[in-house]
């Protein structure tokens, strides 16, 4: 832990906070406006990576079955090997470092600070366990185990759910410090 101290005490100057925002948000912009469309429109529906409730066997059988070879190759590289990996690591990184800069600058002792600053990156490994069966899932589609699919699901609903953890606390650390800053210069 005193490693990602030191990391994140790094990463959470404002110009490094603004890069890293910039870097993950770029390449989410990417995805959304590039790469995740071209999928998606030749299969007819969402991908696995953005359905934020998971999947039933059905709907992935369905999604596998709509693959063809030229789209599980663009599936694999740039989405799977390429942005979803950068991805996940350079918002993890913002989450956390960010984070770190509101519960410092907010001067409130948390106990849970360790296990805050590590649910982004909780959620960036959920992310890569995703990406991992739907690697295999996509290239195995027809003997894709029905457990696999499940266990994929589930990576993504708990990829979502830490994300939205991370998000919460920020906006909350955000509104504590803002409340705090205006009732010391109202009183002061």
């Amino acid at each position: 832990m005193k490693n990602i101290n030191h990391l994140l005490k790094r990463t959470s100057t404002p110009k490094n906070l603004l890069f890293l925002f910039l870097i993950s948000h770029t390449i989410f912009w990417f995805m959304i406006s590039f790469s995740l469309p071209k999928i998606n429109s030749q299969i007819g529906d969402k991908v696995f990576d953005i359905r934020p409730f998971g999947y039933s066997i059905i709907e992935a059988r369905t999604i596998l079955s709509n693959l063809n070879e030229e789209t599980i190759n663009f599936y694999i590289f740039p989405q799977l090997s390429f942005l979803d990996i950068l991805y996940p690591f350079f918002l993890a990184l913002f989450l956390s470092s960010l984070l770190f800069r509101l519960i410092n600058i907010s001067e409130l002792l948390i106990r849970s600070k360790s296990i805050l600053l590590m649910i982004p990156f909780i959620a960036m490994i959920f992310d890569y366990l995703e990406n991992f069966c739907v690697l295999y899932m996509i290239t195995h589609t027809s003997s894709t185990p029905n457990v696999l699919i499940h266990m994929s699901s589930i990576f993504t609903i708990l990829k979502g759910v830490s994300t939205t953890i991370a998000w919460v606390s920020i906006l909350l650390f955000s509104i504590t410090f803002t409340r705090t800053k205006i009732l010391k210069r109202k009183f002061n």
